[in-house]
């Protein structure tokens, strides 16, 4: 990274933490950039899977528990959430969330990414998939200003998934390079986030924890 570069890098990453005050779901991107610039890793704790696993797990808590404060201090009528209430929405999103580790762990092996590449790959994921599609469709029904929403959207996926990879980048050693690398990575990303969601959502439904919704939020912030 040029000096240049860097400097360009630092300021993107003040901007997204000055927004990150408006709109807190933005929070993984200014952390990602101090990850970067100053170089952080992860212990190394057991096999590059587990490894993999605790940073996905970490970066994913930090994006859903952003996407709900953004939520929650909005006291958003209808919020855009798996669930208004912190902690079922924690434990919803595992079905999510644990797709994103299964298919970078997998492709990760076989193929390698630069951390920009994981970017961008998990953040043009994130466009289409982000409420079930109704980002995408609407961007499109609001061209060219729905690009703005695909930008925020892809920042947000992306910076998520870079800071796991890049936060165990050292146990990451994929040397194959083509480009059937990309479409494998979103195949498996969209694949597995359909399948473990289904299966996730069965689990919870057959042991029945998750409580019914309620709001507003602010009288039920947390169960």
């Amino acid at each position: 990274m040029t000096r240049i570069q860097k400097y360009i890098f630092t300021f993107s990453g003040l901007a997204g933490l000055i927004a990150s005050f408006f709109s807190p779901v933005l929070l993984p991107y200014p952390i990602f950039v101090m990850a970067v610039l100053r170089g952080w890793r992860l212990p190394k704790i057991g096999a590059p899977a587990l490894q993999l696993l605790l940073s996905t797990s970490l970066c994913t808590l930090l994006l859903e528990t952003s996407a709900w404060l953004d939520n929650f201090l909005k006291n958003s009528p209808d919020p855009i959430l798996l669930h208004p209430q912190l902690f079922p929405d924690l434990i919803m999103s595992i079905g999510i969330y644990s797709a994103w580790w299964l298919s970078w762990w997998l492709i990760l092996r076989y193929f390698h990414f630069s951390i920009k590449a994981v970017f961008f790959t998990t953040g043009f994921y994130g466009v289409f998939i982000e409420q079930q599609g109704a980002v995408f469709l609407s961007g499109l029904s609001n061209f060219p200003f729905g690009i703005v929403w695909w930008l925020f959207v892809a920042v947000v996926y992306g910076s998520t998934m870079a800071l796991a990879v890049f936060l165990v980048r050292d146990q990451i050693n994929a040397s194959r390079n083509s480009w059937i690398k990309y479409p494998l990575a979103l195949g498996s990303l969209f694949i597995f986030t359909f399948s473990t969601s289904l299966a996730w959502g069965a689990i919870l439904e057959l042991i029945d924890i998750i409580p019914p919704p309620k709001l507003p939020m602010w009288d039920h912030p947390f169960w």
